[in-house]
């Protein structure tokens, strides 16, 4: 029953179109973010704000340096963090692109003459 529904909820996804595909992605990241941001206040005691901004620096991997984790434990989440959080992030990254080729194509195709000599 597990694996049949995983392999739906697979089916699902992959056969959506690139712009849902976006707004599933984007759900995604605000609530990477959103529970990043409330780890990291409650881990390392730092604002909202700034737990918010590291982050979506960490997700972006800028990485200012201006906030690091000091405990042990706020350490491991930001590795565990990172390695679910960036590939995401990445991925939805990807899809911008998909979506703006998709884009490009289909303009290009509507201005290009029909050949009428086949």
């Amino acid at each position: 029953m597990k694996k049949l529904f995983k392999h739906s909820l697979y089916q699902i996804y992959h056969n959506l179109p690139v712009i849902r595909k976006l707004e599933v992605e984007a759900v995604f990241i605000l609530l990477i973010i959103i529970m990043g941001g409330i780890g990291f206040h409650a881990i390392e005691g730092w604002r909202y704000l700034d737990a918010v901004y590291f982050t979506t620096t960490t997700l972006a991997t800028v990485g200012y340096g201006d906030f690091v984790p000091k405990t042990d434990l706020g350490k491991s989440i930001t590795i565990i963090y990172q390695l679910i959080g960036i590939p995401i992030f990445l991925y939805t990254g990807s899809l911008l692109i998909e979506r703006r080729i998709l884009e490009r194509n289909s303009r290009v195709g509507k201005k290009r003459p029909k050949d009428s000599s086949l």
